[in-house]
């Protein structure tokens, strides 16, 4: 992470900022309650989600900046890990906002755009505090429930107003105030409080929240609490309708995007307590990862879930063959499999080659397949292509585009890496002998021997 100091904001202000499409972020951080913060971080909105993009220590007179150059127009926050308060950055501008305990406060020069926004910040700041920062207002529904309906009367008036001149910008803020509202109703139903209201209690505005044409395409992932905001529009459709039981696919149903549904998938795994919970998960809802950041999220809990001890289930893995083919090791259930991950840049890989092909020959006719997996990148297929027709490879030739999947699972960081896996798709060594030391034919040769076993279902 960037450690943007003051000084240096200083030092680039007399750059044409503007010219080179530089965003200046500065204020004061003024905090008079119980919380407390040594540095600012800038956040970045990425899937629905703030992701630390700067921090910067704050100087004595308690001032912050940053200087950047945004790669797309979009929503940030900045401020602490508890609180951070939402800008707009599209580049070229100059952004003046102080932070205080429960809100931004915008000072001096400021962008149309960051205009347009706080004049909705700073009319729902009430609402926003009692409903999301409910440990700093310490509201119940008794209060919040007349001052929420009274606001909700106002916003359409406002909505009118709010504008910036900026079409993109304006219709994103519409969205947002529309969403906004929807959440702090909703979160607020599900925040401790010190005493909860009956559904009779609830203000006329609550009949409105579910409705088949909300949360149906993937704007509200612009928004730096978008999961957060699916997550409790899911939960307050669910306690609508009253369920006896859980179930994660009603929970689903009230979202009408398979993205917006794996992204609540992924939320709901967080919690998952073993692999086999995980590949149940990805069995059922695996298909809602639509995006490459879903996949390569769902993976990572995967892979922080694996555990690669002698007869736990293997970690399955595909990838294309010489001719494109897409291969897997559970394709080979039934015989014993011996797996090298190596690539043609690994002296030692090569090294072991020939004693590879004498191994192969050995056992030839015997239940055991070999698979070699290639962790060259993918720009060095053709070279990988090459080396393995000039080299006469045997057995089934996979290429995985570097340290991907199969790296990350088994916690591959070295080369040549040899495991043996049974027939019944279980892990037998993941860090076995290498072909030139003779343990690996015993070892292989001994699970050859064994039968089959059947799993019961």
């Amino acid at each position: 992470m960037k450690k943007l100091q003051m000084f240096m904001i200083v030092l680039c202000c007399a750059m044409s900022v503007s010219a080179q499409n530089y965003t200046k972020i500065q204020g004061k951080v003024k905090l008079e309650g119980r919380m407390k913060l040594s540095e600012v971080t800038l956040y970045k909105t990425v899937d629905g989600a703030q992701q630390a993009y700067a921090t910067t220590q704050i100087a004595p007179d308690g001032s912050y900046g940053f200087l950047m150059v945004p790669e797309t127009p979009g929503f940030y926050t900045v401020g602490g890990k508890n609180i951070a308060h939402i800008i707009y950055i599209k580049g070229g501008e100059e952004i003046n906002i102080d932070i205080l305990d429960t809100k931004g406060e915008l000072n001096g020069k400021n962008s149309k755009e960051n205009e347009a926004l706080y004049q909705w910040e700073d009319f729902s700041h009430n609402i926003r505090l009692k409903s999301v920062y409910f440990m700093l207002s310490m509201s119940n529904y008794k209060d919040f429930f007349p001052e929420f309906s009274t606001f909700v009367k106002e916003v359409p008036a406002l909505k009118s107003k709010i504008k910036s001149g900026n079409p993109e910008f304006d219709k994103l803020l519409q969205f947002k105030i529309d969403y906004d509202v929807d959440y702090y109703a909703t979160i607020f139903l599900q925040t401790p409080r010190s005493i909860h209201p009956k559904k009779t209690d609830w203000p006329a505005y609550y009949k409105t929240i579910i409705a088949t044409d909300k949360y149906t395409t993937d704007e509200v992932l612009q928004l730096p609490l978008g999961v957060r905001m699916i997550s409790c529009y899911a939960s307050f459709a669910y306690r609508q309708k009253e369920y006896k039981s859980y179930s994660m696919d009603k929970y689903l149903a009230e979202l009408g995007n398979d993205r917006l549904k794996g992204e609540y998938v992924l939320l709901s795994s967080t919690g998952l307590k073993s692999y086999d919970a995980y590949l149940e998960m990805m069995d059922k809802y695996g298909k809602y990862f639509v995006t490459p950041s879903q996949k390569s999220r769902a993976e990572a809990i995967g892979v922080a879930l694996y555990d690669s001890a002698p007869g736990k289930d293997a970690a399955d893995f595909t990838y294309p063959d010489v001719n494109g083919k897409q291969v897997s090791l559970s394709d080979f259930k039934g015989k014993v499999v011996l797996v090298d991950v190596w690539a043609t840049w690994c002296g030692p890989c090569r090294g072991q080659i020939p004693a590879l092909k004498k191994l192969e020959e050995e056992m030839h006719g015997e239940e055991v397949v070999f698979i070699g997996v290639s962790v060259d990148e993918a720009k060095d297929k053709q070279k990988w292509l090459d080396f393995v027709k000039k080299e006469e490879l045997k057995g089934i030739q996979l290429h995985a585009s570097g340290w991907s999947k199969i790296a990350k699972d088994y916690k591959i960081t070295g080369i040549p890496r040899f495991m043996v896996f049974d027939k019944a798709g279980k892990i037998v060594s993941v860090d076995a002998p290498r072909p030139s030391d003779p343990k690996l034919k015993s070892l292989i040769e001994k699970e050859v021997a064994k039968p089959v076993v059947t799993q019961k279902k």
